[in-house]
């Protein structure tokens, strides 16, 4: 317990003297391939360094998936302002992990690589980034064989709270 006060102290001091800002926040989530099966997930971003994690849960009625995301937008630009925010798209190169749980079938371990795309927006002085993105995946089967994964189109909507 003492060792999470002091993270949490510590991310106030950060973010209290600007050193240190970060986007948190909740999306939903849905995949366009084989299976579309909804999930819920949280996000994390960094200011500084471009860096968007997330950690997903899909559940379906046979199939349920728990995993990690982490991409890094290469490209972030602005499109046009609107208000006093701004609406940008970006690009980004990513990996994946997760594990998969089949009724009636064994768990499956896979991890591939993403190329993250979509829009997001800076509303209320920054405060609040809606977003919307789809990102292209695909990699490998480790458990119970090995073997490759198809091609698949993760579709995500969210927004992020930001602590600066």
């Amino acid at each position: 317990m003492k060792k999470i006060m002091v993270l949490a102290a510590a991310l106030m001091v950060f973010a209290a003297t600007g050193a240190f800002a970060f986007g948190l926040g909740l999306q939903a989530n849905a995949n366009a391939g084989k299976n579309f099966n909804p999930g819920i997930a949280v996000t994390f971003k960094t200011e500084k360094i471009p860096l968007v994690f997330a950690a997903n849960w899909y559940f379906g009625e046979t199939v349920q998936s728990i995993g990690v995301t982490g991409d890094y937008w290469l490209l972030n630009p602005s499109i046009t302002n609107v208000g006093d925010g701004s609406l940008n798209w970006f690009v980004g190169l990513g990996f994946f992990t997760g594990l998969t749980f089949i009724k009636d079938a064994d768990m499956q371990f896979t991890g591939g690589l993403r190329i993250p795309l979509g829009l997001n927006m800076f509303i209320a002085k920054g405060v609040f980034e809606p977003f919307i993105q789809v990102a292209p995946s695909f990699g490998i089967r480790l458990i119970p064989s090995l073997g490759a994964d198809g091609l698949f189109w993760p579709l995500s909507a969210g927004f992020r709270v930001w602590f600066k």
